[in-house]
């Protein structure tokens, strides 16, 4: 089945290298590095086929603070991301980034100020829809970031309307 692309969120300038991490959904901890003004790097972990793979780190070097947050895989994923996005000399970064998943909150990372910066909410819902990540990095650290969603299926809707029915054409689900 495709996924969805969210985003990517970004402020006003955009630079960097592309990253993604597309149809990895099964996140077991992630990674922030950051500091008073901004996220420097995110990287991942992640369950593939019983096993767990490091993704490459997006983003800068220079940090002050760090944090490892590990998720109670297989039971909480996540629901929601949000943050904030600054610029500095023309260039766009990730200010500030807060996870939510099913079963609590982790964030904000990186600056706390509100002065109007251009502000980000994907809110992924209470299925195990998310798919993975996507952005930009650079020198400054992160340039935008977005989510790859998986669109739910027929097995997570309960049907109120005996009338509705679900056929299969060609492997793929319709409702008709």
């Amino acid at each position: 089945m495709d996924m969805v692309k969210v985003g990517p969120a970004k402020g006003r300038g955009e630079l960097g290298t592309l990253w993604k991490e597309k149809g990895r959904g099964e996140l077991a901890q992630f990674f922030v590095a950051y500091n008073g003004i901004r996220v420097s790097s995110l990287q991942f972990l992640f369950y593939e086929n019983s096993t767990l793979v490091l993704s490459d780190k997006h983003g800068s070097d220079n940090c002050k603070k760090f944090n490892a947050i590990v998720l109670d895989y297989p039971s909480e994923f996540l629901t929601s991301i949000s943050g904030q996005f600054g610029e500095k000399d023309g260039i766009s970064y990730l200010k500030t980034i807060s996870f939510c998943t099913n079963k609590g909150s982790y964030g904000p990372f990186g600056s706390t100020a509100t002065d109007g910066s251009d502000f980000f909410n994907f809110e992924i819902g209470n299925y195990r829809s998310f798919c993975g990540f996507r952005g930009t990095a650079h020198g400054y650290g992160i340039g935008s970031i977005g989510v790859y969603v998986k669109p739910i299926t027929t097995s997570m809707i309960h049907f109120r309307n005996p009338l509705v029915k679900v056929k299969r054409v060609e492997d793929q689900e319709k409702v008709v």
